[in-house]
């Protein structure tokens, strides 16, 4: 197939009266998607890099699945399909690849790569077993995965069916830092091996952003580029839910280290409540060494290596129990983070206290990984008499880059901070972490992705600010490309589908009394709906007020249930939502984006607050300062295109399909009095009907209406 035939098959491929139209009885061609089609072909066939942002309802899976399947073949080449989301992969795996496969009779594979810690490792599984000590809900556990393991297909979590503690499946998943690799005795059955030779052979690979990111630090770190890393060696990727990938990135980027990771990494070494751990086993496999040279290690171990861990376990929880107290004296606010600046490092506490602290974990951690290398060097002398050689020098190998990566981020927070990086602490009751995260990206995307990539197509529904792709361009480092763009709107008919009510009459989100009319008018919302609504909040501590001022009403209100967000995972809550006639939903941050409820069970969306980042939120803050440095409008140049596009996901939520219907209320009237407001309007469909009212006029509306 020459380069021709190709852009003439994705081009006919939509056509009424060709292969899609052709297979359906009831089609409906949509020129939206055969634009994105056409477009994707050619950048794909020239080697450029694309931005599209598709509306709702475009159908920009096929539109990208079909020109990325053609190519695949034609030039026998991977091509890589990033998501944010689960349900995204899932439907694409399950419902369109499937739908291409019968109508292009062709003999493509298609495959979903998951990270390894996703399958069971036999042999971590058979070594746990030895030595465990569990309670007797624990050992039931365990002998319901030995049975799962004889009949499983793939040794994935996601195929077991029953629940599996993510304490004891992180003591028996894969990890790349333990595995064996060739030199396992289970390596013929090794589900993760399976998994790869199927990547290896195949035409798409269905991945998730942060195993992109994972395969692309692989290949910097190692220079890799025509060998497989995480991922098969691949030059065109497609991302979907591309609004994504800054954050994303962003936290790939950095590094956090917690209170739970250093606790984790120690009872690895050493459990004393379970009666585990490497050097209990290292302990016992150099027992049937000669007397003399069993002794000496067993006395490293015992009088040497144990006592060290105890002693760090004591000095790190001392250091966290003291940053926690830090972050209570000195944190504004409630998410209790607190940015490490120079005025917190001149801090008195920071001083004398806690830089004493982190130098004492940082020369017993290096203690620690000097000992354990010297332990790996003197095993090594013992590699013909020792069984189990193999597995101690991988596990204490892991060990040790472990210890170094910890010590080497704190080294960083303490003493040697990067510059163009954000640093931070987070608590919340006992936890406590350490943060850090690049200010910018878009070096890294050039260096790493967008320069080693044939092309590289970014698409969303929500990518343009003010009918402009500036905002993505500069967030992801696309300025200096040649990237081309292209917006398609949506085919649905929001003029009948859909109605946005302002209230004009509430009070504004800096006052007292906000949330007082947010209370009572989410009550006659609620009523006017009879259910079949989902609220969208900026914040928890709005949604739970609301929350229990709903239930408390329940009865009152005439609706079956409220579910809210915190109480259940987000997807149980939508699919319980979805089964009830008159329910409501409540829900922050990750329910802006990926909920898909179609039909008249959602028939209201109501967006409390417009959705701008927290000015204190570490990054933020640390943006804000830079951008104003430059001689920059931080609100105009970063907080507001960063709510405009959380805003357009929120909208997106109502009208998934062509029979739906019903209002979007908004309760913050900042769109109609502020001078910003126009462009969170500006960026609606251009046909959505807009009524500013009174909340009572505005219910009685919605009412007569659905």
């Amino acid at each position: 197939m020459n380069q021709k035939e190709y852009l003439k098959d994705v081009k006919d491929f939509f056509l009424p009266g060709n292969k899609l139209d052709l297979f359906f009885e009831k089609y409906e061609y949509r020129p939206e998607q055969q634009k994105m089609a056409e477009k994707v072909s050619e950048v794909f066939s020239k080697h450029r890099h694309l931005l599209v942002e598709a509306g709702t309802g475009t159908g920009k899976s096929l539109a990208y699945l079909v020109p990325s399947i053609l190519l695949a073949l034609k030039n026998e080449e991977k091509i890589i399909i990033s998501t944010n989301t689960i349900n995204l992969q899932e439907q694409l795996i399950k419902k369109d690849i499937p739908l291409l496969k019968e109508i292009f009779d062709l003999d493509f594979k298609a495959v979903l790569v998951k990270g390894k810690k996703n399958y069971i490792c036999l042999r971590r599984l058979i070594q746990f077993g030895k030595i465990a000590d569990l309670d007797i809900t624990g050992y039931n556990t365990l002998s319901q995965i030995n049975n799962w393991v004889l009949e499983t297909q793939t040794g994935c979590r996601s195929d077991l069916n029953f629940r599996v503690d993510y304490k004891l499946w992180d003591q028996i998943s894969c990890e790349s830092d333990l595995c064996l690799r060739g030199n396992c005795p289970y390596y013929d059955q090794c589900h993760v091996m399976f998994a790869r030779e199927e990547a290896q052979e195949a035409d798409i690979l269905i991945v998730n952003h942060h195993i992109l990111f994972a395969d692309l630090a692989l290949r910097k770190a190692r220079d890799l580029e025509d060998e497989s890393a995480v991922l098969p060696p691949y030059k065109k990727v497609v991302f979907d839910e591309a609004h994504n990938i800054e954050e994303v990135a962003t936290s790939y980027l950095g590094f956090r280290v917690s209170r739970k990771a250093i606790i984790k990494l120690l009872e690895s070494l050493y459990n004393p409540d379970q009666g585990t751990g490497l050097l209990l086993r290292t302990r016992l496999e150099v027992s049937n060494l000669e007397t003399k040279v069993k002794k000496k290690f067993q006395q490293k171990i015992d009088n040497d290596l144990i006592s060290l861990v105890r002693k760090i376990n004591d000095l790190g929880q001392s250091l966290f129990n003291n940053l926690i107290s830090f972050i209570d004296k000195k944190s504004g606010n409630r998410e209790k983070k607190l940015r490490i600046i120079q005025e917190t490092r001149k801090d008195k506490f920071w001083e004398e206290l806690l830089l004493v602290e982190f130098e004492n974990l940082l020369i017993n951690l290096n203690k620690l990984g000097k000992m354990l290398s010297d332990l790996l060097n003197d095993l090594i002398n013992y590699d013909e008499e020792i069984e189990e050689i193999d597995v101690l020098t991988v596990e204490l190998k892991a060990n040790i880059d472990s210890i170094l990566e910890i010590g080497e981020n704190i080294a960083e927070i303490a003493n040697y901070p990067e510059e163009d990086y954000v640093y931070w602490l987070e608590s919340q009751g006992e936890r406590c972490s350490l943060h850090s995260a690049p200010l910018n990206i878009g070096q890294e995307l050039h260096d790493n992705l967008l320069s080693k990539m044939d092309s590289v197509i970014l698409t969303s529904a929500t990518l343009t600010v003010n009918n402009s792709f500036d905002f993505v361009k500069e967030s992801l480092g696309l300025i200096e490309h040649d990237v081309k763009t292209l917006e398609v709107g949506s085919p649905f008919n929001y003029r009948k589908q859909l109605k946005i009510g302002i209230a004009k009459d509430l009070p504004q989100p800096n006052q007292s009394d906000f949330i007082n009319g947010v209370i009572a008018s989410s009550k006659e919302i609620v009523r006017s709906t009879k259910g079949r609504t989902l609220f969208l909040f900026t914040s928890y501590g709005m949604l739970n007020k609301v929350y229990h001022s709903l239930n408390d009403e329940l009865e009152k209100l005439e609706v079956d249930n409220i579910y809210c967000q915190g109480l259940k995972s987000r997807r149980y809550l939508v699919e319980e939502f979805k089964k009830s006639e008159k329910a409501v939903l409540l829900g922050t941050s990750s329910f802006w984006e990926g909920v898909d409820i179609p039909g008249e069970k959602l028939s209201c969306v109501v967006i409390v607050k417009l959705p701008f980042v927290v000015p204190s939120e570490p990054v933020v803050a640390a943006k804000v300062e830079q951008l104003k440095a430059e001689g920059e409008n931080s609100f105009y140049k970063y907080m507001l295109p960063k709510a405009v596009i959380k805003f357009k996901q929120g909208f997106g939520r109502l009208i998934r399909t062509k029979e739906d219907k019903g209002w979007i209320v908004m309760l913050d009237n900042r769109v109609i009095s502020k001078s910003y407001g126009n462009i969170f309007l500006r960026s609606l469909p251009s046909d959505c009907q807009i009524l500013i009212d009174s909340l009572g006029d505005l219910t009685n509306k919605i009412e007569k209406s659905i």
